[in-house]
């Protein structure tokens, strides 16, 4: 089976996959990794694994038109489970390619797009919080070529399933921090890699710390040239942004649907409230604006474009969108104090997703951050002054830790 370039033909495709083929192929899968596993080989079967990436680096060289012919026709059949590839598909791989890696694309991306590999994203580190720049892991590089990283990663997204991990790392600390930066990409069963996950108030294990204790890395996964690895991490971030304010079931974490909040306030009897319905009327608008947004993002990057700064305007209506739904749904479907009946599961999994929203003002960058973007980049702003610029990154870590 594969795929086809005209609309209505390529419809009926992504329709009879989802009715026909989906439902065998999960059928009896249990557990998180596997699940997605599952649903990732029989996308990649049936011709629907990577849309927008060119077929050289393992995707189907298809257009904005497909991809979003695929998110209406797919919506609310994706499990969810299928976010632990998001990292792999719409960010490293993209990246990649923008970055001219192509050899690394061409060597990873089947295999990403496909289902065979989990890659996780190791930017965050604990001493730096929304300071990209200020990481700390270093990479030294041996008498061999090859780099030899050590240091400490946190928030890391499903490292406990990754056999890659996109590794941003310190390679000079003489020089400024935004340019002694060099970006790999990181086997994860690499000796000396430590990965130990965070549980979080939601349940679940999304989130993880990762040690590397002197980890070799061969000189062929460098991605582009030493230093070069703070444009690159923007290019990701920028990749980054476009997933999270996507609307639909790719998303990483997303606002409760519409379609749920609705749901909801009929199981627990507000769908006539007045004020319920009014929420609910603002939880739609939010929705559709998101989706306008995305879409016109999306276009852009499918064009060839790399993402802007525009991206930063989708994250926050995420965000935004996803803290209404959130108030809404724990009005509508929770009892006082946040409590529902045992045997309530919608109940249940509306709590799941009440706790898990805080998430989304962080993840991809805190809203603050996406505030100075907007002002700077968009709005022609002053930049935020700071008295580390030009300052080598070694003397910035001496007068931090009282060495002056």
């Amino acid at each position: 089976m594969t795929a086809r370039a005209w609309p209505a033909e390529f419809r009926s495709h992504v329709r009879e996959f989802i009715h026909t083929a989906l439902p065998p192929a999960l059928a009896g899968v249990t557990g998180f990794a596997e699940r997605a596993r599952a649903y990732r080989a029989a996308l990649h079967r049936a011709g629907l694994a990577g849309l927008g990436i060119p077929a050289e680096f393992g995707g189907q060289g298809l257009g904005e038109a497909e991809e979003r012919i695929f998110a209406e026709e797919s919506a609310g059949s994706v499990p969810g489970e299928d976010r632990v590839f998001q990292v792999g598909a719409r960010l490293v791989v993209p990246s990649l390619i923008g970055r001219g890696a192509h050899d690394l694309a061409r060597e990873f991306g089947p295999g990403l797009l496909s289902g065979e590999m989990i890659c996780c994203q190791l930017f965050s580190e604990p001493e730096a919080g929304s300071d990209l720049a200020g990481v700390r892991t270093r990479a030294a590089r041996t008498k061999d070529g090859d780099w030899l990283v050590t240091g400490q990663k946190v928030w890391t997204s499903y490292a406990q399933y990754a056999g890659l991990g996109l590794l941003l790392a310190r390679t000079d600390a003489e020089a400024p921090k935004h340019h002694g930066l060099s970006m790999f990409l990181v086997d994860m069963d690499a000796p000396g890699v430590e990965v130990r996950p965070l549980r979080q108030m939601s349940g679940d294990c999304e989130f993880n710390e990762v040690f590397f204790d002197e980890v070799r890395v061969p000189a062929d996964r460098l991605v582009g040239r030493p230093g070069e690895g703070w444009p690159a991490a923007v290019a990701v971030l920028g990749h980054e942004r476009v997933g999270v304010s996507r609307g639909d079931d790719s998303s990483p974490r997303r606002p409760i649907p519409y379609e749920r909040l609705l749901e909801l306030a009929r199981h627990g009897g507000r769908d006539s409230d007045p004020a319920v319905r009014e929420r609910l009327l603002d939880a739609f608008l939010g929705q559709r604006t998101a989706a306008l947004v995305s879409r016109r993002i999306a276009a852009r990057t499918l064009a060839g474009a790399e993402p802007g700064p525009e991206t930063s305007v989708g994250k926050l209506l995420r965000t935004a969108n996803g803290l209404h739904a959130a108030r809404l749904a724990s009005d509508v479907a929770l009892g006082a104090g946040a409590t529902w009946a045992g045997d309530d599961t919608l109940a249940a999994d509306a709590a799941f997703w009440v706790l898990d929203a805080p998430g989304m003002a962080m993840g991809g960058g805190t809203d603050e951050i996406q505030r100075n973007t907007i002002g700077e980049r968009v709005l022609g702003l002053p930049r935020e002054h700071s008295v580390e610029r030009g300052v080598p990154f070694r003397d910035l870590v001496r007068t931090r830790e009282g060495q002056q």
